[in-house]
């Protein structure tokens, strides 16, 4: 061990990272607010898992063979609607609602903050 490794220090918040969200539903016009929270190990290992269900291999590739939920699910993890002092978890069946654009985005942004970007995501499916 080299002495630059030695005294090498990792240094972490065990807080989860969090951004707020709004979604005004255009009928009503009314805002509601919700959290973002970063997924804990559990949770991504339990959507690692859901994703590897739906992987086929050929030629020695992976891919994806059914899309239906997969970004539902990931929001399920990491998405809860404010009411008054409480997170509410939503359900999978109202994410699945949100136009695509707002999926997509909070989606990208589920992946972002939990570390699941596509290398890490390539990396925990070859522990």
């Amino acid at each position: 061990m080299t002495e630059e490794k030695k005294d090498e220090v990792l240094r972490f918040s065990l807080a989860l990272a969090t951004v707020d969200v709004e979604l005004e539903h255009p009928e009503t016009g009314k805002v509601e607010k919700y959290i973002l929270k970063e997924m804990d190990g559990t949770a991504r290992d339990h959507y690692l898992s859901f994703v590897g269900t739906r992987m086929a291999a050929s030629d020695d590739q992976k891919s994806l063979q059914n899309f239906d939920g997969i970004q539902a699910n990931l929001l399920h993890a990491c998405i809860f609607r404010i009411d008054g002092d409480k997170q509410v978890r939503v359900p999978v069946g109202t994410i699945q609602k949100f136009p695509s654009r707002v999926l997509a985005a909070l989606f990208d942004k589920a992946k972002e903050i939990s570390g699941m970007d596509d290398e890490a995501e390539a990396e925990a499916k070859n522990d």
